[in-house]
């Protein structure tokens, strides 16, 4: 998409849709007004009969009947000025684009000051964010379309952005580009998570980092099994043991042009469980087919790396994915199993279906031995984490206060929220295990999502680490939030990510 910022009035911008954004119980900002009165006062007529009550995240398209240089206005209901952050504003404007795309080609943001401000100083108090960038991100995202194989779908999407009310210049050009250019990597995480199993194996996945890594001038290594077993994989080569499919390791390495000296090396580790049945412990068949997704975070830690290698962050990053699918089977790994790690720890596997953490252990240890001086991992690892945040939030656990803070900062300018859980020395009982060294999974419900971040601090050999649990922020179709938050794959903390290298102190 392109996207560009005008200095001109709403009157003469053309655009098949100008998009007015108004806050609840306000009065239309200056934008908005100029076109109410060139409407003939129709914007607030709407307003004054509640036909439109700028409510999150209403939409009310207009017909301009010639009054307008532009054919079409949408007025695009913010909710509550002290309500909105960069989460909501994106998906606002995630609806009105997936609401006209099938017809619009150029579409137009007329950003009022009320807006402006909001994202300058938000109501949170944390640091501001980039309007053009922001606005630009949730049109791209807009652009998604869930239905990828679907030969009849509508594949329309906006081509155009013009950006109107923040003037002009190479400062908001290149604020625009951004935006784009992380809309999209994040675009392309989610069709990297609805793409099916058998059209994703480890091997189709090595496949894609192929062409990120020659597209974006990375390092890429690809470990095989017979080496994954020299190293002394057994986590997540039991995992693996299951499947037809032979597992992967990727590992794709930025080296920045010119280092801060510090000689910090960030690893980002995500979880690639192409498709996960639960093994021997096998999940029930209600919601197994989304079980493609178990990549996500895979996915993100890819695209990830290529907007890193186009932004040149002065430091070095790693990013990994340990590949495979988790399945049943003559060979696979059983309840009771006792299997040993890279670092030489002994796992009693008491649950099969507990195998992200498996598989994220052997990847943060070989992250430890190429170097790694902090580490972040991003996975879809429990189901106990949609319970406790729900699925607009990513959790975050950790070891070290300032990587939790950067994470929260690079999050913040991603407009995606995170939320901590803690790490208290009580959680450890979680790892308690008669036979071996620790077990996969406490055997308690309690504490879940804390469970799986305190089993894999003990792979990353005493370096700062943040584990990032995004089994429900991956993704939603629940129908009581379909109203807010856009459905199907939300490419959750690709941006994130992509930030956090900025962000570290």
């Amino acid at each position: 998409m392109q996207a560009k910022a005008l200095d001109v009035g709403v009157g003469k911008i053309r655009a098949d849709v100008v998009v007015l954004t108004h806050f609840e119980e306000e009065p239309l900002g200056p934008a908005a007004a100029a076109a109410d009165e060139a409407l003939g006062g129709l914007l607030s007529a709407m307003l004054a009969s509640g036909e439109a009550k700028a409510r999150f995240p209403e939409r009310a398209l207009v017909p301009t009947r010639g009054a307008l240089a532009s054919p079409r206005v949408m007025l695009l209901g913010l909710g509550p000025r002290n309500l909105l952050d960069g989460y909501r504003l994106r998906n606002a404007l995630q609806f009105a684009v997936r609401d006209t795309r099938a017809f619009c080609r150029s579409l137009a943001v007329a950003v009022e000051p009320a807006l402006a401000d909001v994202l300058a100083v938000p109501a949170t108090g944390q640091a501001p964010q980039s309007p053009a960038r922001a606005i630009a991100e949730g049109v791209v995202l807009g652009n998604y379309h869930v239905g990828e194989l679907k030969a009849a779908e509508d594949k329309g999407e906006i081509e155009e952005l013009q950006l109107v009310g923040l003037g002009s210049g190479s400062d908001l050009a290149a604020a625009l580009a951004a935006g784009v250019r992380l809309a999209e990597a994040t675009n392309a995480t989610r069709v990297l998570q609805w793409r099916p199993a058998n059209r994703l194996t480890p091997s189709d996945f090595v496949a894609e980092a192929e062409r990120v890594a020659k597209a974006r001038g990375l390092a890429l290594r690809v470990m095989e099994r017979p080496e994954m077993e020299k190293l002394g994989m057994g986590a997540l080569l039991a995992v693996a043991q299951g499947s037809h499919q032979p597992p992967k390791l990727m590992v794709l390495r930025y080296r920045p042009r010119g280092s801060d000296g510090s000689g910090r090396v960030l690893a980002l580790v995500g979880k690639g469980i192409t498709f996960d049945s639960g093994g021997i412990s096998l999940k029930p068949n209600p919601g197994m087919n989304a079980m493609k997704s178990d990549m996500s975070g895979a996915a993100a830690v890819l695209q990830a790396m290529a907007v890193i290698a186009k932004t040149e962050p002065r430091i070095e990053v790693l990013g990994l994915a340990p590949l495979t699918e988790n399945m049943p089977g003559g060979g696979a790994v059983k309840p009771g199993d006792v299997v040993r790690a890279m670092n030489g720890i002994t796992v009693e596997i008491n649950n099969t279906d507990a195998e992200g953490r498996l598989v994220l252990a052997d990847a943060l240890a070989y992250a430890v031995s190429l170097g790694a001086t902090h580490l972040v991992d991003v996975a879809t690892l429990t189901g106990a984490v949609s319970v406790a945040l729900g699925h607009p939030v990513t959790a975050a656990m950790g070891t070290s206060a300032d990587l939790l803070n950067a994470v929260r900062s690079a999050a913040l300018e991603a407009g995606e929220r995170v939320w901590e859980l803690p790490m208290y020395p009580e959680h450890d009982v979680a790892l308690t295990c008669e036979i071996a060294d620790i077990r996969n999974t406490a055997g308690v419900p309690a504490a879940g999502t804390i469970n799986g971040a305190i089993f894999l601090r003990e792979f990353v050999a005493g370096r700062p680490f943040v584990h990032l649990d995004i089994a429900a922020s991956s993704y939603h179709f629940e129908p009581l939030l379909n109203k807010v938050v856009p459905v199907g794959p939300t490419g959750v903390m690709t941006r994130t990510l992509a930030h956090l290298p900025f962000h570290l102190g």
